[in-house]
């Protein structure tokens, strides 16, 4: 994988698998990251261990967390209160029937915990957190950067998973920035928006603030043995916003933090799965190392993997080019082969490639499935990349 995010050929092109919510049948099962991590590592594949920083509020933060019955709505609502020393701010949340499914572990414990940050929330809140400019002065105490015991206990866990990952001879990675996903989770898609058009001063102190707080557990991550530093993305594609809004909010910060990051000689990534495309020469002038997650079927359209590749040949790996929710749930056998053997034709050709499924597997992926892309990424993993697969 260093190779892979040096943008040379390793003997192979490496295949990973992330799961969220997925369990294997017997005898291949983990019970956490480090097991699943072993048990990829068994099979032949390549993998990663993980590390992020949790969410702390204010000391002076409370919360109060309730469940109403509503009469205009057919679900139950969550309302949860953060009382901030500069007020209160309110979150309401739709418990829908799928509230607790297999495909997403944070609401296993079917206690009707609602979180700041979920994506379950963005199209279930009946209300934001964040919705006036007095607001931003609130949400300063959500975002509060780890500090006292809270910090120390973070850096010796950080320390137990540097020396898991070196004792496998895998990758460490951080997440420490969640930029615009972390607004959207804070505002909502629709309304944030509307802000970024109609109030870009809100917006841009909205994104400040939370700029902010990123950088600062940027720097607390750069202070353990990381390899790589993850931006999320999710919501910063084209999806959502045009190229130009794009330029004009979100480039110059992102910028920021990949010099911060190179200059501690750490490798930088950015997950973004939909809405690449339009972005790709502007995401090459930020001159991040690995782009994660790239879907070729990206809203259900097939995405031109050929001026991926011309795009970000020698500049920005790649680690994706399959798709999890339509290729591996429910494709053929033969269309899963294809789009393994398509991948690595045109992904892999002078390296910067890393087969993996585009979000994750899930509870509902289907173990032929990925043993179908295991069978077909042996046939054609090694350098050089065969011609006519």
């Amino acid at each position: 994988m260093q190779l892979v995010l040096r943008y040379q050929e390793p003997d192979h092109v490496p295949l990973l698998f992330k799961s969220y919510g997925f369990q294997p049948p017997a005898p291949v099962r983990w019970s956490n990251e480090l097991e699943e991590t072993q048990a990829w590592l068994s099979m032949g594949l390549d993998s990663w261990l993980d590390i992020g920083l949790p969410l702390r509020h204010h000391p002076d933060v409370t919360e109060r967390l309730w469940q109403e019955e509503r009469k205009d709505t057919r679900w139950p609502v969550m309302v949860k209160e953060y009382h901030t020393p500069a007020g209160i701010l309110r979150q309401e949340v739709h418990r829908t029937d799928d509230w607790v499914s297999p495909d997403w572990p944070m609401h296993q414990d079917g206690t009707g915990a609602v979180y700041l940050f979920d994506d379950y929330n963005v199209v279930r809140s009946r209300r934001h957190p964040v919705e006036t400019e007095e607001d931003l002065e609130k949400i300063k105490y959500l975002l509060y950067p780890l500090s006292g015991d809270a910090l120390t206990g973070f850096y010796e866990r950080a320390a137990g998973t540097a020396r898991q990952a070196e004792q496998l001879d895998v990758l460490l990675v951080a997440h420490g920035s969640c930029g615009t996903d972390a607004a959207i989770w804070l505002c909502g898609a629709e309304n944030l928006l509307w802000m970024a058009m109609d109030r870009p001063d809100m917006f841009n102190a909205l994104l400040d603030i939370i700029h902010e707080w990123d950088k600062r557990n940027i720097e607390i991550l750069l202070d353990t043995p990381v390899d790589m530093v993850m931006r999320r993305g999710y919501y910063e594609g084209t999806s959502f916003w045009s190229p130009g809004l794009f330029r004009t909010f979100f480039q110059h910060r992102m910028k920021e933090f990949v010099d911060m990051v190179h200059q501690a000689d750490r490798f930088f990534g950015y997950t973004m799965s939909t809405g690449v495309v339009p972005l790709l020469d502007t995401l090459v002038e930020i001159g991040y190392d690995a782009h994660l997650l790239l879907d070729p079927l990206a809203q259900k359209q097939r995405i031109d993997l050929a001026k991926v590749k011309a795009t970000l040949r020698g500049k920005t790996a790649i680690i994706g080019g399959l798709n999890a929710p339509i290729t591996l749930e429910h494709g053929t056998r033969e269309q899963i082969r294809q789009e393994v053997f398509d991948a690595v034709r045109i992904l892999g050709p002078g390296g910067g490639l890393a087969l993996t499924p585009a979000e994750a597997i899930f509870a509902s992926t289907p173990w032929e499935s990925i043993e179908t892309v295991i069978e077909a990424w042996k046939e054609v993993r090694d350098y050089a990349i065969a011609e006519g697969i």
